[in-house]
């Protein structure tokens, strides 16, 4: 698999810790992710997000300090059984800066080596 990395950087007219609190509310964050109907935030904390086109994707969390970054590895699973289909791991990180105007916030995802998913150990 080839490394890949998507990164956008956004100015939140809000302060950190009002930017922390949509990012670590189910609800709030629901609206970014999809329906968030676990998230432990702590390292190694569960994450399990419901698609709106019914596949799930579930995580750890593995750092979460409170109005400065959360990160989490997660994985797409469809279906189930033998038609169960699993997307490959990625590394999502929220970095939350402060800005004169706000919060500067930054968004990355990128795809995590099999090892280092829990994978081939």
């Amino acid at each position: 698999m080839s490394e890949e990395r998507v990164r956008r950087t956004v100015l939140l007219p809000a302060d950190p810790d009002e930017v922390w609190v949509t990012l670590t509310t189910p609800e709030e964050l629901s609206g970014w992710l999809g329906e968030v109907l676990d998230l432990e935030l702590r390292p190694g904390g569960s994450l399990v997000v419901r698609e709106e086109n019914g596949g799930t994707r579930r995580g750890l969390v593995e750092g979460a300090e409170p109005g400065r970054s959360l990160s989490f590895r997660w994985r797409r699973l469809a279906g189930a059984g033998t038609s169960l289909e699993v997307g490959a791991a990625t590394r999502v990180t929220f970095l939350l800066e402060t800005d004169p105007a706000g919060t500067r916030l930054t968004v990355t995802e990128e795809t995590v080596p099999m090892v280092s998913a829990g994978i081939g150990r």
